[in-house]
């Protein structure tokens, strides 16, 4: 996979803006963002691992993510028609996709250097596939394809169950509050199901299944800073597939993610964002080892992975003394997908914690 460094450029712009700012705050204000009580204390809704914990903070909280795919179908960066699709050698395209994710996230910070979290995550995806004109079969030797549908007509699906489990640890390597930096280590443990099955008993599209079903190592490193006015942060992410293939005898391809953002509080309370968000994901590598169709794109593997760069807006709010909402938009602005894919057309998250 080629991995780019245009999304961590990003920062950039942030970097600058941070040594702008004014140079000093008042000592109320420095006790503020050291306990992280701002409403932007933390990062925006969807990222993760943003923020570290002073020792004895046990920090419960809940994030649900929505992204929806459609809108026609695209090979790189270019859309194609349906009977481009078919023309490639498909019977059946995905016309849209939904996946839903609710997390679990627990945070505590035996010391003011550690904190440890881990996050367990329930997953539900639903795809509507629809009949191509003119289809010209996408089997191959020794694979069936079940999909048998007249050309626009429809058929929906959907399957959901528990992801993949993360856990590790954050290391505070500073926690001035004008320019802080901590690393990550989280490991995936492959709680997700990977051998999902259609009620013709053979394997469904690899992107529904629960999880990855290899063990997958994330490092992290994540920069932020804050004045009176404003706040930014910075991450880069790399998760790696630790196993050639999984019980089921493929991978899902590594990801690099770069991530970053300003905010800016508008009272003691609300704090308002904005965000860049840039993967960069591998194909699948391997193949199912069962019985699979391949009349559709998400039925090969080729058609996974790609560049994809996204620009959100997002809130946050402290209610009371300990509790926390957010929310986010998100809107792909470049996509490079590898094979035929779904563009994606919409990512939502909301969160809430509370910190004891």
């Amino acid at each position: 996979m080629k991995i780019t460094v245009s999304g961590g450029a990003l920062a950039l712009p942030l970097l600058l803006c941070a040594v702008s700012a004014p140079a000093h705050a008042s000592e109320a204000d420095s006790e503020i963002l050291t306990i992280g009580q701002r409403p932007d204390g933390h990062g925006p809704a969807g990222t993760m691992g943003d923020h570290v914990h002073k020792s004895g903070d046990l920090m419960l909280g809940m994030i649900w993510t929505r992204e929806e795919y459609g809108g026609g179908s695209r090979r790189g960066t270019s859309a194609i028609s349906p009977e481009d699709v078919a023309a490639a050698g498909y019977t059946v395209r995905d016309k849209s996709m939904t996946m839903d994710m609710a997390m679990l996230h627990i945070m505590w910070a035996p010391s003011d250097r550690v904190t440890l979290m881990v996050m367990p995550m329930w997953m539900r995806m639903s795809m509507t596939m629809e009949g191509l004109p003119g289809g010209m079969g996408g089997g191959h030797e020794g694979h069936g394809d079940s999909h048998s549908m007249m050309p626009g007509e429809t058929m929906s699906h959907s399957v959901e169950g528990m992801g993949d489990t993360q856990f590790g640890a954050l290391v505070a390597l500073s926690r001035n509050p004008r320019l802080s930096a901590h690393a990550g280590l989280m490991v995936s443990a492959p709680t997700g199901k990977v051998d999902r099955k259609s009620a013709d008993g053979k394997f469904v599209h690899y992107m529904m299944q629960g999880g990855s079903g290899t063990w997958d190592i994330i490092p992290s490193f994540t920069i932020r800073g804050a004045s009176t006015r404003i706040g930014w942060g910075a991450q880069a992410s790399y998760v790696f597939r630790t196993q050639n293939a999984n019980e089921s005898g493929f991978r899902f391809g590594d990801r690099f993610n770069a991530t970053a953002w300003l905010s800016a509080p508008v009272t003691p309370r609300l704090s308002l964002s904005a965000r860049m968000n840039y993967t960069d994901e591998g194909r699948i590598g391997g193949h199912y080892n069962g019985p699979h169709n391949h009349a559709a794109p998400p039925d090969r593997q080729e058609n996974y992975g790609g560049q994809r760069l996204e620009a959100g807006a997002g809130a946050n709010l402290v209610v009371g003394r300990h509790l926390r909402l957010g929310a986010e938009a998100l809107l792909p602005v470049y996509q490079k997908l590898n094979g035929i894919q779904l563009r994606k057309r919409f990512g939502a998250n909301v969160n809430a914690s509370t910190t004891f």
